[in-house]
């Protein structure tokens, strides 16, 4: 009885991989929400703050350390996808990690100090390990992806991102709730990388000699999108850092509970709709074929459905939740959300063509525009955020959404028309 109703999920979810994906990130998403209502309540902003801020830096560094090597490779998978090309990727990645691996950790214990979290030893410890084993699986991730295995790589960050979230929660009656927080993290974290490992083990076991001229050639050609992805990451994230270093964690821990939530959306949409059409997208515009206008139109189509569909249950749970708790007193600083919400549902409607510019191997443009944008978000978030506070940071995030939405389909419009793409 229970094996047959397994094989029956199992077929569900084969059948429908975008519908269990969202279903996946919307069972994390509860987690989460839950998880930072009861963090402020129980702690305060502060520690929310604090939690914040390392999310960010551990984003930060992961991009910064693994140098978009992976635009390198899965290209070169996507033209000849076969086992033997999987595990000669997965080869180079491998020898990729010695350095970025301990770069990352690095880079992430000089930014806590730099932004005056004052950790401990044993949170520094705890942190390296998420940073590590996050930098690892975010490259194993994106095979997985690459392979036509969405619904497992929402598994995988489901098990990273949320999961230990509830565990987390015993330690808020402790002195030290920060520790207790990062050991649960990064107990998933480890966990995470485990079953990520697992699922490429096949792949993972060939062993062959890569030559470091090899590496360093793929380093070149991923470095105008190297600057491109680090640009947007840093742009996603500034506020928190502008916040953190004028305001402190306090504010950081206001503005990251409703950023958090919105957050979710590109996350949702990512694993319900992109990661679905990425390697059509990648094929269609690398290849330019008679369908590919065809392909991304209906991306756009879905993304933007998607992003609608799921900003409307974020608010509905957020103003739900915020009421059942007795927390009525943040339902005036709800509009917060809504402006964060239609900040990503414009940017999510244009991630396709994003996508579609990376498959067109446009790279040199993507980052030129990713720069451009990054220095005005930046310059923005600075004044916005010493004149209006937190109420800055929000608006300094919408305005950068807005640019970046612009800029995309201005450069897509410019190489259609120039039919280099």
């Amino acid at each position: 009885m229970i094996r047959r109703s397994y094989s029956r999920l199992a077929a569900i979810a084969a059948a429908r991989p975008g519908l269990g994906s969202a279903a996946i990130h919307g069972f994390g998403l509860a987690i989460r929400l839950g998880f930072m209502f009861v963090v402020l309540a129980l702690s305060g902003p502060a520690l929310l703050g604090k939690y914040g801020v390392l999310v960010s830096i551990e984003l930060v560094a992961i991009y910064l350390a693994g140098f978009e090597f992976h635009t390198f490779t899965t290209r070169r998978y996507s033209r000849r996808p076969s086992a033997g090309m999987l595990a000669r990727c997965l080869a180079c990645h491998r020898k990729m990690l010695l350095i970025s691996t301990p770069l990352a950790v690095l880079g992430a214990l000089v930014a806590t100090r730099t932004l005056g979290l004052n950790l401990g030893w044993i949170e520094l410890t705890a942190f390296a390990v998420v940073v590590a084993t996050g930098t690892a699986v975010q490259e194993i991730v994106r095979f997985i992806v690459i392979t036509r295995k969405p619904l497992m790589s929402v598994t995988v960050q489901f098990i990273r991102n949320a999961a230990w979230q509830p565990f987390a929660l015993l330690a808020l009656a402790t002195s030290h709730p920060l520790v207790g927080m990062l050991a649960a993290w990064s107990a998933a974290a480890a966990l995470s990388l485990g079953l990520a490992t697992w699922l490429l083990r096949e792949s993972l076991r060939g062993s062959y000699r890569i030559p470091t001229r090899y590496l360093l050639h793929g380093l070149g050609v991923a470095r105008n999108y190297y600057l491109t992805a680090n640009a947007s990451v840093l742009q996603n994230n500034l506020e928190r850092f502008v916040l953190q270093s004028f305001l402190g964690p306090a504010a950081v821990g206001v503005y990251a509970f409703f950023q958090n939530l919105a957050s979710t959306l590109p996350a949702l949409v990512q694993s319900a709709v992109l990661n679905l059409w990425l390697p059509s997208l990648l094929q269609d515009f690398g290849q330019k074929t008679a369908r590919r206008f065809d392909t991304l139109r209906q991306a756009v189509m879905r993304a933007i459905l998607v992003s609608v569909v799921m900003s409307f249950g974020i608010m509905v749970g957020a103003l739900a939740l915020s009421i059942a708790s007795g927390h009525a007193a943040y339902l005036p600083m709800i509009w917060m959300l809504a402006a964060l919400l239609a900040g990503q549902i414009i940017q999510m409607a244009t991630q396709p063509v994003h996508l579609a510019l990376y498959g067109g191997h446009l790279d040199r443009a993507l980052m030129i525009l990713s720069l451009g944008t990054l220095g005005a978000a930046s310059v923005a978030s600075v004044l916005l955020v010493q004149r209006f506070g937190v109420d800055g940071a929000v608006l300094s995030q919408v305005a950068g959404g807005v640019l970046l939405t612009l800029a995309r389909l201005g450069l897509f419009r410019f190489y259609v028309k120039k039919k280099l793409i």
